[in-house]
């Protein structure tokens, strides 16, 4: 089924966190695209209703170039199993359709820490912020991760809601995924809008699953 809500990125049932760029290089090859890969997955999903799929979200971002997918499966090994039948065919027919899209790579996530800010209300916007910190040691992104959360708990720009540090499986990257009222709240982050999602097979009518709270103030995985 499909949503137009935000993910519950802290959900509890959520054992990895994937996210994956095709950069498209243009807001009409960006709409089709997100279309066409909402569309495949959607018909995926509800054929062979894979029971570790619980959500694919697709972000469009504000310059028209990116797409960002993020995707939550309860674990890694069922999500690998799944993508070596079908993923080469259903990327197969969204090339033929839009040729030409670049995909940089996935990198599989963690959730670090959680921030929520008095008043947080991410029902109230379908816009993200998003960060990445680069590649580096690995200890480095676990510290960026820490630092930023203590940052955003300190002082939450206006307008945030529940932002989460990731920090990849390798510890070499982090990711900051914020919902906003405001997208130049957060230095050096780009915005996105969500285009639509996918939920898995098990999932409620509101998409959201059996969601974790994640609504505790402070740091700290939830």
């Amino acid at each position: 089924m499909t949503t137009l809500q935000l993910p519950d990125l802290a959900r509890s049932d959520a054992g990895t966190t994937l996210v994956s760029e095709w950069i498209v290089d243009g807001p009409d090859r960006q709409d089709r695209a997100g279309r066409a890969l909402l569309g495949e997955w959607g018909e995926l999903s509800a054929r062979l209703r894979p029971e570790a799929f619980l959500r694919l979200s697709c972000f469009a971002s504000a310059d028209g170039r990116v797409l960002l997918c993020v995707a939550q499966w309860t674990g890694d090994e069922a999500h690998l199993a799944f993508v070596r039948e079908h993923r080469s065919g259903m990327v197969g027919r969204i090339d033929r359709e839009i040729p030409g899209i670049e995909r940089p790579g996935l990198v599989r996530y963690r959730l670090a820490h959680t921030v929520v800010a008095d008043g947080a209300d991410d029902d109230t916007t379908d816009v993200i912020v998003v960060t990445h910190a680069g590649n580096g040691p690995a200890p480095h992104a676990a510290r960026w991760a820490e630092t930023m959360a203590g940052r955003l708990q300190t002082a939450p720009p206006p307008g945030m809601g529940t932002a989460h540090m990731f920090v990849s499986e390798d510890g070499a990257r982090g990711l900051l995924y914020a919902p906003v009222t405001r997208t130049n709240g957060v230095a050096g982050a780009q915005p996105y809008r969500l285009l639509g999602a996918v939920a898995g097979p098990d999932t409620g009518a509101d998409g959201a699953g059996q969601a974790g709270s994640g609504r505790s103030h402070g740091t700290g995985r939830t």
